[in-house]
């Protein structure tokens, strides 16, 4: 639907405000000559992206490798349009999800997935949850799996703060509570660190999010569980269970629906994998490209920051000089978002474009959807205070060339521990060598970043090289900075 401008037409594409250091306010406006006869147009933000009824994500935890050359090519066998309901000749989006990554063990072995793979899915369209650092965080068992507060102050700061450094700069604006564990959000720890929507099988907040909003926990939402024993016993091998509206009444719309696994067999063969298909299958059938196109398929975060989004934001129509202009303000703070604005009032005999990087239909009661480029910045804010990466190699004696705020080491181990394994780390300051924590892994095998932190729970030191063993089972070492120690 892009097409190059009439001399008539002007657009005004987004504007960033630099009012402050988090998401930039932002503006967007587009213009129009109106034709003889135009009423006053009116303008809402529709409740979801291209005029939608409902929404759906997948999301798939623990970031598995197979998902990249799997799971994206098996979403985007199936799609939707960019046109409201009704509207024909819409351009064909792909079904995409979001990968729940487990933040320490991202590219710790070949089974999981890398930064180089996030940041292909990205491209593809697929969203990035945070899973956790170390997915250690539990409510059963003994209590060594129940986390304090300062432990889950440093889960939610260094996260963010590593998934930040990977992904551009910016960090999800979603999470999957590890282990279904709620106290990572102790405190409101979490949202601290610009999560906006964490999800659980069994949480409590409400589907629809459009006629219930006053009911809505962003941050205890729920899930389907479509694991391949529990969709067998559960819900007894039922291909479309929680997938509300089956039966044509419309039960569907106004909700925000959310699939999730840890496995889909790659046999096409599979049971598991022939029920995947006829669920995806059937949603496109029904309510995608090939059925009533009422359905947004998007990445989680991508779909909640709209809704919330929508909400803060502010539309107003303007006439002035002969021309009418459309205006969307959305305020500090609020992580950026792409918005579809249904417009009244406009004569079929007005020229129109397209906006650069959006899309514009007109249905059939004289409606005119636009749906904006990104307004703002998607995403959060890497949380503060900031890191950089000062070493990235094998351990030993590595000198940094210079003093620096050392904020915390990882330490990448990989292999078949033997019993008592332990390593030696410490820091070269002015004083002399500094140890730090002497940790001790349980016998056995062994993938996975071990981190060792000085922020945000304590203070920053000061170094100039840093002392870890150079032992087999750790090939690599990470050695964070910050700020400057006091």
């Amino acid at each position: 639907m892009r097409s190059r401008l009439p001399t008539r037409l002007h657009t005004c594409m987004v504007s960033l405000l630099a009012a402050c250091s988090d998401v930039g306010a932002a503006d967007w406006a587009y213009s129009w000559n109106p034709a003889h006869g135009d009423k006053p147009p009116q303008a809402e933000i529709c409740p979801f992206k291209y005029g939608k009824q409902w929404a759906y994500a997948i999301e798939i935890d623990d970031g598995p490798k197979w998902a990249r050359g799997f799971a994206v090519p098996l979403l985007a066998g199936h799609g939707f349009t960019d046109a409201p309901p009704g509207v024909a000749g819409g351009k064909r989006l792909p079904f995409v999800g979001g990968i729940a990554v487990i933040v320490a063990s991202t590219g710790a072995n070949d089974a999981t997935i890398d930064w180089n793979d996030l940041a292909a899915m990205r491209t593809a369209g697929w969203g990035v949850l945070n899973h956790s650092l170390t997915h250690s965080g539990r409510s059963w068992g003994d209590e060594a799996g129940r986390l304090s507060d300062a432990q889950v102050r440093e889960d939610a700061y260094w996260s963010q703060a590593l998934l930040a450094h990977g992904l551009d700069g910016r960090a999800p604006t979603a999470a999957v509570y590890a282990n279904g564990y709620t106290d990572y959000n102790r405190g409101g720890a979490l949202a601290a660190v610009g999560i906006r929507i964490a999800t659980r099988v069994g949480g409590s907040s409400p589907n629809d999010i459009v006629g219930q909003h006053a009911g809505i926990q962003w941050m205890d939402y729920t899930r389907n569980y479509l694991d391949e024993g529990t969709w067998v016993n559960d819900a007894h091998g039922d291909a479309l269970a929680g997938i509300p509206g089956i039966d044509g009444a419309g039960g569907e719309r106004g909700r925000f629906i959310i699939d999730f696994t840890h496995d889909i067999d790659r046999s096409d063969a599979s049971a598991n994998q022939q029920r995947w298909t006829k669920r995806l299958s059937t949603i496109e059938e029904r309510w995608g490209a090939k059925g009533t196109d009422t359905v947004w398929c998007a990445p989680t975060g991508e779909i909640a920051d709209y809704a919330r989004g929508r909400e803060a934001a502010k539309v107003a129509t303007v006439l002035s000089a002969g021309k009418q202009t459309l205006t969307l303000s959305l305020p500090d703070g609020v992580p950026g978002s792409a918005f579809t604005v249904r417009i009244t009032g406009i004569g079929p005999t007005a020229e129109l474009a397209a906006p650069r990087g959006g899309a514009l239909y007109r249905a059939a009661d004289g409606s005119v959807y636009i749906t904006t480029p990104v307004v703002g910045q998607p995403g959060s804010p890497a949380p503060t205070p900031a890191i950089s990466c000062l070493y990235d190699g094998p351990p030993g004696d590595i000198d940094l060339k210079g003093e620096h705020a050392i904020a915390g080491i990882m330490v990448h181990i990989a292999g078949d521990l033997p019993e008592g394994f332990s390593y030696h780390p410490a820091l070269k300051t002015a004083s002399g060598m500094q140890p730090l924590a002497e940790p001790a892994k349980k016998a056995g095998w062994f993938v996975s970043g071990q981190l060792l932190p000085l922020i945000p729970n304590g203070a920053a030191v000061n170094a100039t090289g840093v002392h870890i063993d150079a032992l087999t089972p750790i090939p690599r070492i990470i050695v964070w900075g910050t700020a400057a120690a006091p």
